[in-house]
């Protein structure tokens, strides 16, 4: 752990996937003092229990962008990187199993196809010939992304806080940050467990814990915490590996092959308060999960359960992340609120924040995520809800 410095040019507020991607980045392009704060260590937050989900079939122009851009890094991670990430092109299916979620597919695909993605509005029938046992009676139809797939979630990060490293970012574990002082529009020190911190522009990558920083310089992000739990069977070969993340939209349920075992969630989402730490698990949920598993494919109903965890979503009112500068502060701003959706998109916004900072704008059109669209209430960035 590195001693915590007196001053930086730039400090980031968490060591996730995002903090962590936009250290690199932004050291990658040549910034030298960058120090990152983490209350404990690195990925060991929201990041860490995320199910490693990479796919491009979301409905919005900018999100669609980021997936493109994720993709590529992910290809090319062990030639960039240094290490394997363990990225698997393995596929999401979404079965869809009303006529407004076909509709509302149809009209995403529409627009995932003019941005050049291979996505494909399938049969009930195709769907279970790519799932075998898959149960489709009730499906009407099913979106396939063969591109999409899912990576190692601590080999990203940790490759994101390696090379960072080795680029001269210093990472501060165990140092959790009390608050914030201002002068005007500046923030000018940044309050730790391990003393104070002078930075020439601070960065809000908390995930769950965005809000409470937030408050620190009595901005209310609209950021709420969400529990979601993800449950493993034992091994198990009563369906054909590898089992893709295949998502049922009726249910909210998803489930895809975590080696010779089945990783999969209820797809909840529920209200935890304040509640910014790792929650525990809820093993109530295991029963509904089990229901919506068996209904969906029923060879799990012989599926032993392994292990459990639970994490927090970061979420917000439109489902939507944000990335822009805080209002009212002249250095500081925030990339958080990406529901979900963080680890995915970690190399993109990585990127696009490093060029908002440097260049002073980003290569993709990151306007759609300013905090602006919360003034006047909720509008929604697209009439399509987020598959996750």
């Amino acid at each position: 752990m590195s001693p915590l410095p007196s001053t930086a040019d730039i400090a980031i507020i968490g060591a996730g996937a995002i903090g962590c991607s936009i250290a690199y980045h932004l050291a990658k392009r040549g910034v030298k003092n960058v120090v990152v704060l983490e209350r404990d260590a690195i990925g060991s937050g929201t990041t860490s229990k995320a199910a490693g989900g990479i796919r491009a079939q979301f409905s919005t122009r900018v999100e669609i962008e980021f997936s493109l851009a994720s993709l590529d890094f992910f290809h090319r991670f062990s030639d960039e990187m240094g290490g394997d990430c363990d990225f698997r092109e393995h596929g999401y299916l979404y079965c869809l199993t009303s006529q407004e979620q076909v509709d509302r597919y149809s009209r995403d695909i529409e627009l995932q196809r003019e941005m050049g993605l291979d996505v494909q509005m399938i049969s009930p029938d195709d769907a279970r010939a790519i799932v075998p046992g898959l149960y489709v009676h009730d499906v009407l139809a099913a979106t396939w992304g063969p591109r999409d797939g899912y990576a190692g979630v601590n080999e990203v990060v940790q490759a994101y806080a390696r090379r960072a490293r080795e680029l001269g970012v210093q990472f501060c574990e165990g140092t959790t940050v009390t608050g914030l002082d201002l002068n005007g529009p500046q923030v000018t020190s940044i309050a730790t467990t391990e003393g104070a911190l002078a930075a020439g522009l601070v960065i809000d990558a908390a995930g769950p814990q965005a809000a409470a920083v937030g408050r620190m310089v009595g901005i209310e992000l609209p950021v709420y915490p969400r529990r979601r739990h993800i449950f493993v069977t034992d091994d198990f070969d009563g369906v054909r590996h590898p089992v893709p993340m295949v998502q049922d939209r009726g249910s909210g349920f998803y489930a895809r092959s975590e080696m010779r075992s089945l990783l999969m969630s209820p797809g909840d989402a529920e209200d935890v308060g304040e509640l910014t730490d790792a929650p525990p698990v809820d093993w109530g949920r295991l029963e509904e999960t089990v229901q919506k598993a068996v209904k969906r494919m029923p060879a799990l109903a012989e599926a032993g359960i392994r292990s459990a965890w639970a994490g927090l979503r970061p979420l917000t009112p439109d489902e939507h992340g944000i990335i822009d500068r805080m209002p009212g502060l002249d250095n500081m701003l925030a990339a958080v609120g990406f529901c979900g959706h963080g680890f995915q998109h970690s190399p993109a916004i990585g990127i696009n924040v490093a060029e908002l900072i440097i260049d002073g704008r980003a290569s993709i059109d990151i306007e759609p995520l300013g905090l602006s669209r919360f003034e006047h209430g909720v509008k929604p960035m697209s009439d399509v809800p987020e598959p996750d």
